[in-house]
This record gives structure tokens, C-alpha cells and sequence, in this order.
């Protein structure tokens, strides 16, 4: 059974970590039209290349949503 946490709420417990991860979550967590309660990789990553900022880097997005997966399997 996988938890039923968004993207948003597994970023969150990145916040203030040092490098492009922590930043990636810090600007996450400053945009205040970030869509929370999404899971589904191809809409946040269509959000991010829309209106997401310079530190909102897709690659690193790519990195942040593998480990997201990962983290919902325990």
C-alpha cells in the first residue's frame, strides 16, 4: 500500500535543506499557486514549465519526483 501524499506534502519535508533540492523545495513552498494536492508526474511537471521559477529547475524536479515515488512505497 503506497501513502496517499501529494508532491507537495513530501517537498515540504525538503524545506531548508542545503542545495538545488532544498532550494527546489524552499520555491516550492513560496508559490503560492503550486498545486497541492497533485501527484500525477506529467501535471507538475507541465506546472513547472509553465509558471514555475528559475530555481525550478526540471531536472532536479525529475531527481525530487523519482524519490517522491520511492518515498510513497513505506
Amino acid at each position: 500500500m503506497s501513502k496517499s501524499f501529494s508532491f507537495y506534502q513530501y517537498i515540504l519535508t525538503l524545506r531548508g535543506a542545503k542545495g538545488s533540492k532544498g532550494d527546489f523545495a524552499d520555491e516550492v513552498f513560496n508559490d503560492l499557486m503550486f498545486p497541492k494536492d497533485e501527484a500525477d508526474y506529467h501535471s507538475l511537471s507541465d506546472y513547472i514549465e509553465n509558471y514555475g521559477s528559475a530555481q525550478m529547475q526540471l531536472s532536479v524536479f525529475d531527481d525530487l519526483y523519482e524519490q517522491y515515488e520511492e518515498w510513497r512505497k513505506f
